[in-house]
């Protein structure tokens, strides 16, 4: 990647994090406008400082969280073929999140109260306090993959220009911004989708107009090899093949990220480990 385009990636990530921390923002500023207004409503006397510390340090967690619930994203990806696991993959995600949000909230609440020579009480009913929290954080994880999966899904549109130019040690994409310039070590598995391939590297995925058989004939023979018909996987990124509940076989990469291996590719991509 050349210079220019290291400084537009860079000024592309630093927009993604302005855009929720803007979002967040204005939403809990409005959250907390909302039970100033509901507290005067009911002729109580609201305690500011703790409303305010409360709502900043609730917004500044899930805005901390946010890298977690776009990695999270690339672990269980919502594709039709790989359904299943994105739900179970996201409810499991939710609890996470909800758990983490909890926790550093009330931990920023006891410095932010100790400073300030204030006690902060933590209740002895903090369970029934996380699963009443979990009822919102719901909410705010699932709204949270829902943007980046649309935002990664624009993106992709952009990026649908040209196919993929292959040489022996490396593939260069057209992006957004320009060219992107993929070493061949660098890929973790290329997956099919129509007319078009989604490559997988551990730090982003690109997609390329091309059939996978045209891809798989420029890469071979080498590392990438094919493992289902959606399917090419670098074997240098492969973690453990392990037997599914269904009979079948699946592959985990070091990233964590599962791939199928079809019964029919099965014997093949075996015979490469045998000597």
């Amino acid at each position: 990647m050349t210079a220019d385009n290291g400084s537009k990636e860079g000024l592309r990530r630093f927009g993604e994090a302005a855009f929720f921390a803007i979002l967040i923002g204005v939403l809990w500023t409005a959250d907390t406008f909302t039970k100033f207004s509901e507290l005067g409503f009911q002729g109580a006397s609201p305690d500011s400082f703790r409303l305010i510390v409360n709502q900043v340090t609730s917004a500044v967690v899930v805005l901390l969280l946010v890298p977690f619930v776009a990695w999270w994203l690339s672990q269980f990806p919502i594709r039709r073929e790989r359904i299943a696991a994105a739900i179970v993959g996201h409810v499991l995600g939710s609890v996470l999140f909800a758990v983490a949000h909890y926790f550093l909230m009330v931990g920023l609440r006891y410095l932010v109260f100790s400073f300030a020579d204030r006690g902060y009480i933590f209740s002895d009913f903090w369970f029934r306090l996380l699963i009443v929290e979990y009822q919102k954080d719901i909410k705010i994880y699932f709204s949270a993959v829902a943007i980046i999966a649309a935002y990664r899904l624009y993106r992709a549109t952009q990026e649908k220009g040209s196919p993929a130019t292959v040489t022996s040690d490396r593939m260069v994409v057209q992006t957004g911004t320009g060219e992107a310039i993929i070493r061949r070590d660098d890929i973790e598995y290329l997956e099919a989708a129509r007319n078009y391939v989604t490559v997988r590297t551990a730090e982003r995925e690109f997609l390329v107009r091309s059939p996978l058989n045209k891809l798989e004939e420029k890469l071979a023979p080498g590392n990438i090899v094919r493992t289902h018909r959606s399917y090419l996987v670098n074997i240098d990124k492969i973690a453990e093949i392990r037997a599914t509940d269904s009979g079948g076989h699946e592959i985990r990469l070091q990233s964590g990220t599962i791939v199928p291996l079809s019964r029919g590719y099965r014997d093949s991509f075996r015979s490469l480990f045998e000597e």
